[in-house]
């Protein structure tokens, strides 16, 4: 439900978006032509329209449905003119370089983007006024330990949920100082549940190790109070499964494998279709990184590495070669910084960071042992100290691992050890969960954007 109203509030943003940019361009030909002449509109419409499906799809790359921003005006206003700026480059691109409909147009295209600059911007100011003001997800009721109460506020505050939690039950006897949430008696539950007027309750304990609370919360069904368990929040606040939480209970209630089959067979199709132009670009770029490599630095062009791949099964990944050929003579290690690792050569640091090296990986897609979209591979000698640590993370593989993946858009912070596969393993978690071809869209067109900046190396 918490993701439901997340994904209300982006759509509510694209929607409005879309109707500043058409409001934008019937302005545009209105003041063009000095007059609403609608036969102009009609010749106009389809091509800007199809240029503005490509501006939201920029507005996505660039980070500007990230909720987050509506609370961070600066960072909106520096967001919002580098996806402008690129816009302007797609229309130029679209109209002038591939020009379909047989327009060019100058004057239009100048009024079109100073219109929408002013409209959208204007309506991106009022849609954070509402979104903070008139779309709040609720006034929450912690009921748990203090300390996991500070954690809960904490989340709240920097998340984008837009909660706001008012009042708290302890269930550990201790309680911690604060200006602005009261903290209640469980007897008191049903008064406060009214008097604050909370929409949401968030339990840290379980109810049945309490029967006076779960009598309370069975009475507040009534009261069209909804009932959310603590990781739900942090779910829906980070997009990652806390490990605390992570069961044999939890995997048996969340993951249903027989219901994915379908999914798993229109994926594999997709794959097959997408991996195609990629091949085509990997061979064309061969022979060019194939002469820089080795004027950078002597040894194969292409080397391979043993992934753990779907059912833990290993195989052969292929990727162009970056690191000297005495890179690992100390045993297998992480890559912590692409700017910084000695044991990348010059050429193969500019690979790196512009994700050329993975592009032989294609083969891998082709043949089935990876998909576009999945939990990124991991070397066995990662895997086995992982699963030591945590025995869940072996789970991971109930899926064909992928190019790029949710970890790889949400956890951007190059992997330098253990800890941090086993923080990326609450992101793969939380994909496989809810893996689903908009999912996988989501994630395609952060991994541009991703790219485009060089983050994450």
């Amino acid at each position: 439900m918490l993701r439901n109203g997340q994904r209300l509030k982006s759509l509510l943003l694209v929607i409005g978006d879309l109707a500043m940019f058409e409001l934008a361009l019937f302005l545009a030909l209105a003041i063009r032509n000095a007059e609403i002449n609608l036969n102009v509109w009609a010749v106009n419409v389809t091509p800007f329209t199809f240029v503005i499906m490509l501006w939201v799809v920029c507005f996505y790359i660039v980070g500007l449905y990230n909720l987050m921003l509506v609370r961070e005006p600066v960072r909106l206003f520096r967001t919002f003119l580098e996806g402008m700026i690129a816009n302007l480059a797609i229309a130029a691109g679209f109209f002038y370089l591939l020009p379909f409909f047989g327009l060019t147009p100058r004057t239009i295209l100048f009024l079109f983007f100073s219109l929408s600059l002013l409209l959208v911007y204007a309506w991106r100011l009022l849609a954070a006024r509402l979104l903070i003001s008139y779309f709040s997800s609720g006034r929450i009721l912690f009921v748990g330990p203090a300390e996991e109460m500070r954690k809960v506020d904490a989340l709240l505050r920097e998340s984008a949920l837009n909660m706001k939690l008012v009042a708290v039950i302890s269930t550990s006897g201790e309680t911690y100082p604060h200006n602005e949430i009261p903290w209640i008696p469980l007897s008191d539950y049903q008064n406060v549940v009214i008097r604050e007027r909370i929409t949401s309750v968030v339990l840290g304990v379980r109810p049945e190790s309490q029967p006076e609370l779960s009598r309370h919360l069975y009475n507040s069904l009534f009261n069209s109070v909804q009932i959310l368990d603590r990781a739900e929040i942090e779910e829906a606040a980070t997009g990652r499964i806390p490990l605390s939480y992570v069961t044999e209970s939890w995997f048996l209630h969340h993951l249903n494998e027989g219901n994915k089959a379908w999914y798993e067979s229109a994926k594999r199709i997709s794959d097959v279709i997408l991996a195609i132009p990629f091949g085509i670009i990997t061979i064309l770029l061969f022979p060019f990184v194939a002469i820089a490599t080795k004027l950078s630095s002597p040894g194969p062009v292409i080397y391979s590495q043993l992934r753990v791949g779907k059912n833990g099964k290993t195989f052969k990944i292929f990727k162009f070669r970056t690191m000297h050929l005495d890179a690992e003579k100390n045993g297998a290690q992480f890559t912590t910084n692409a700017k910084t690792d000695p044991r990348l050569f010059a050429f193969g640091r500019l690979m790196r960071r512009l994700r050329i090296d993975e592009l032989p990986q294609i083969w891998n897609v082709l043949v089935g042992d990876l998909s576009l979209i999945g939990p990124r591979p991991e070397r066995p000698e990662f895997v086995a100290p992982l699963i030591e640590r945590m025995p869940y993370y072996a789970l991971r593989h109930l899926t064909r691992p992928g190019l790029t993946g949710w970890a790889q858009v949400m956890f951007l912070t190059p992997t330098a050890s253990l800890e941090d596969n086993l923080k990326k393993l609450q992101y793969d978690l939380y994909y496989i969960k809810h893996r689903s071809f908009f999912i996988d869209a989501l994630i395609l067109l952060r991994t541009v954007g991703i790219v485009l900046r060089r983050q994450g190396t």
